[in-house]
This record gives C-alpha cells, structure tokens and sequence, in this order.
C-alpha cells in the first residue's frame, strides 16, 4: 500500500510539474501588457507578443516544478501541496515581471494573497495571518523611508510593500521574519558581488522582487524545518 501511495505521489508530481511549467511561460506571454506598467503609463509595442522564450526555460520549469511538487508531497500532503505550487507558480510571475520590466503586478500580488487561506490549516490563524501581514508590509516600508533618506531617493518601489504584505498572511509573523532574513542576506551578497565584479555600479537600482520570490519559495518548501530552526534559535 505504501508503494502504491509513493508511486502514485510521483505521477502526480510529474503531472504537476508539466501542468504548471508550460502554464508559466503561456500564461506570462499573454496576461496584459498594462499589467506589466505602472497605472497610467501605456505599454511599449515590445510589451506584446512573446516575452519568455519555450526553450529552455519549459525544460527548466517543468523540472523545477516537479521536484517541488514531490518534495511537498512526500513531506506534507496533498492538502499542504495544492496551496503551496499555487504560491510557487505565482511567485515565479511575479518574479520574472520584475526581473524583466521592473514591476510587481498587482493582479499577482492579490492572487497571492488569496493562496494564503490555504495555509491557515498549518500553524497559521487569522490574528497569526493579519501581525505577518502587518510586519511584512511595515518592515520593507520602513526599509524603503530609511533607503530614502539615506541615498536621496527612491529606495523601495510599492510593490515590494504590497507583496511583503501578502508573504506575511501567507507566512504569518515568524515566518516573515524567516524570509526577510532570506531576502536580506540574498540580495546583499549578489549585489556585492555584482559591485566587487564591476557588474553593478553604486546606487544602481535593482529589482528586490526575485528575491523575495526565491526566499518565500524555499519558505514554502522547507516550512516545517525553518520555523523549527527558529523555535530553536529564540529558545537560546
């Protein structure tokens, strides 16, 4: 029976991971090209059309896909798995809309946050879901007033705000901490190198997006090891 079961997780896996990886390059290739702008600003004629090429990245993203989806599976179930690609698939849109156009879709960024029900079965509550979305929202905000004045402009676009806030109702208020942290150290150490390599040059503005998209991802993925590590961590 146990055999079965696995074997049957693995079809499901791979099935999964073909569904969602062709979806992602179909589905960024025709959402709107407003989503893609700011409001009020109208989109460039090379905002229409084919925007992620089929190859490689379909290779790339069915594997990915499938490897996530086996790793939910055999870890949490079928009713952890189910919410958890969902939250996957829709951050990897966000986070190719902001590597490639600098923005992070609203329409996303509300998706995102109506995924987070799904996990209020897993060690999440509404209050639990409401003080992440509050730290979420309110840590890069204050993040972005401090970058401000600091470099005398602009430090952290809105959508980085926006979806910080739907991570913390999907993650709740220790998760956000688990993933702010993530984000931190990612983006800090890629864009010291990018400087020490002379990739980047200093106060060169970069898309935070990605890497929140990487570091909720792994949250996602290795939930019930991370919040363990913290429990462990605030215990010394």
């Amino acid at each position: 029976m146990e055999t079965i079961l696995i074997l049957l997780k693995i079809m499901i896996s791979i099935v999964s991971g073909l569904l969602a990886g062709f979806s992602t390059i179909y589905t960024f290739n025709r959402i709107p090209a407003k989503w893609l702008c700011d409001y009020g600003q109208e989109p460039d004629p090379g905002m229409w059309g084919i925007r992620i090429k089929k190859s490689p990245w379909t290779i790339v993203f069915v594997l990915v896909f499938t490897a996530a989806s086996l790793k939910l599976l055999m870890d949490q179930g079928f009713l952890y798995a189910i919410p958890g690609l969902i939250t996957i698939w829709i951050l990897l849109q966000i986070g190719i809309a902001d590597m490639k156009y600098r923005i992070i879709p609203d329409q996303f960024v509300i998706a995102l946050a109506v995924t987070a029900l799904g996990f209020i079965p897993f060690r999440l509550d509404y209050l639990a879901m409401l003080f992440g979305a509050l730290a979420g929202g309110g840590s890069i905000l204050l993040m972005g007033i401090i970058g401000s004045l600091i470099f005398r402009k602009e430090a952290m676009g809105f959508g980085d705000v926006k979806l910080f806030a739907a991570v913390g109702l999907m993650s709740g208020l220790k998760g956000i901490v688990v993933i702010l942290i993530f984000t931190i150290f990612s983006s800090a150490l890629l864009f010291g190198a990018g400087l020490i390599t002379g990739k980047l040059k200093y106060g060169e503005e970069q898309p935070l997006g990605p890497f929140i998209s990487v570091s909720t991802a792994l949250y996602v993925l290795f939930m019930p090891e991370l919040l363990m590590l913290a429990d462990l961590y605030t215990v010394f």
